[in-house]
């Protein structure tokens, strides 16, 4: 959606009678007439053309402003939503790798699955399969 307060270059809070200042100022440059055979300038007229007539009708601009304000919360909340999904992706590979290392569950304490044990070495830092083949001992 274009924002047509960027277009005619004023802010959110303006007075119609600035709106239709930056108009005027902004057709008087851009027309057509000024630049025959200019794409840019009769595209840029054009648009400028549209935000006015968007921006100088009380009932469009305020339709406008609610639709703006939708998007703009829409986005808000999708890039909380994406960066809380970012969050718990990156806790639980923390969670996985902390599992491989000590072999347990760091949140439930659980030991992991023997044979996940068997299948890799054994952690060389576990003081318990130290001392279990320090004193001889099988399990």
């Amino acid at each position: 959606m274009e924002d047509w307060y960027q277009v005619l270059q004023i802010s959110r809070q303006a007075k119609e009678e600035e709106i239709k200042a930056a108009y005027r100022r902004l057709a008087k440059e851009y027309h057509p007439d000024s630049h025959p055979g200019d794409r840019e300038c009769e595209r840029k007229f054009r648009e400028i053309s549209e935000a006015y007539s968007i921006l100088s009708h009380e009932e469009k601009r305020r339709k406008y402003d609610e639709e703006l304000k939708g998007i703009k919360a829409g986005k808000k909340a999708a890039g909380q939503d994406a960066e809380a999904k970012s969050k718990d992706i990156e806790v639980q590979n923390i969670h996985k790798k902390f599992e491989e290392f000590f072999g347990f569950n760091p949140k439930t304490k659980e030991i992991v699955h023997e044979d996940k044990l068997q299948q890799k070495e054994r952690n060389p830092l576990d003081a318990a399969s130290l001392f279990e083949q320090f004193m001889g001992i099988k399990r």
